[in-house]
């Protein structure tokens, strides 16, 4: 059976193609004409020119396969339009349900995250969790509403929904990574207080094409290894590496230094080093449980030091580090 993927040339995406493939899966990937495809195609991965805020094309590359995996999105904790954030996300995902529909491809996997789930302060979030009802960032708004938009085509698709929480891993570079890249590189001035959970992108992968191969359908599934303070996360890194750790701060000054970098971005169009939604997100408490997965599809969760490790090695082959980190090879 031959399935089509969206966001195949992302992280996630071509996490997922490289676990198809694996597999013995068939794969084509939806990508626009600007993006790069080679190592795709090196894989024996079709390519269908395409974008998915144009119908039509997700249309034309449906034809013929049996499933689609629809991981394209924007992931930017800020972003200078975020009119395009919430099209991307909602519009897409409303897309391609609908190409699916109309093309006769009933199974869908569907990428959400798990910052859609909306967990209230101090708890942790389960598949069961009512969202709080109101927002954090903006990237967590555009995928809480593109989420419900796929909800609604449950009746029409056999659909199931995975929601990583933050993902590490090789190839990383979205905030997640650029983060680890700054800490190791010392430009990081300082750290505050809070929380995120975390997820190898391996498991992402794995339990994407798991779910689909057991009929999961109808189900949710939070991906989620293990929630670690700001101050585990880094120093695990920090000991890792052998770097210095910053110092930690009070949160009020973090959240004047994620305005200025928000007031200075808007100035130069580069990326502020800590933007007011990461703020909100991180001292809020992104606290996720993942045990449903783990349990009913079968599979132990990677730890996150094992997960580091990979990545850093990664960043270090790709010139991205500045010196040399003890734990690289």
């Amino acid at each position: 059976m031959k399935a089509l993927v969206t966001g195949g040339t992302g992280f996630v995406g071509g996490a997922i193609v490289r676990e198809l493939i694996r597999r013995g899966h068939e794969v084509r990937a939806l990508a626009r004409t600007a993006s790069k495809t080679e190592q795709l195609e090196s894989l024996g991965v079709e390519i269908a020119p395409g974008d998915i805020l144009d119908r039509p094309s997700l249309e034309r590359a449906l034809d013929g396969c049996g499933i689609l995996y629809h991981a394209a999105a924007i992931y930017e904790l800020w972003t200078p339009d975020p009119g395009l954030l919430m099209r991307t996300q909602v519009e897409g995902a409303r897309n391609a349900l609908e190409a699916a529909v109309a093309v006769g491809v009933d199974k869908v996997v569907y990428t959400s995250t798990a910052a859609a789930v909306g967990e209230p302060k101090g708890v942790t979030g389960d598949e069961t969790t009512v969202h709080r009802g109101y927002y954090l960032a903006p990237y967590e708004e555009a995928k809480h509403k593109a989420e419900l938009v796929a909800r609604g085509y449950k009746d029409r698709l056999k659909l199931v929904i995975i929601r990583p929480a933050g993902v590490l891993g090789p190839g990383d570079l979205k905030p997640t990574g650029k983060s680890i890249v700054a800490f190791l590189n010392g430009e990081l001035p300082a750290l505050f207080d809070g929380e995120v959970t975390f997820v190898d992108i391996e498991d992402v992968a794995r339990a994407h094409v798991t779910a689909a191969g057991q009929e999961r359908w109808g189900e949710s599934y939070i991906l989620a290894a293990q929630v670690l303070s700001i101050g585990s996360f880094y120093g695990m890194i920090a000991r890792m590496a052998g770097v210095k750790m910053p110092p930690m701060v009070p949160a009020f000054l973090a959240r004047l230094f994620a305005e200025f970098e928000e007031w200075k971005a808007g100035w130069t169009g580069r990326p502020p080093v800590l933007s007011r939604s990461s703020f909100a997100m991180t001292t809020h408490g992104f606290r996720v449980d993942g045990s449903k997965a783990a349990r009913e599809l079968g599979f132990t969760y990677t730890p996150v030091e094992e997960s580091l490790r990979h990545a850093i090695q990664w960043y270090w082959d790709q010139g991205l580090l500045k010196r040399k980190p003890d734990c690289v090879g």
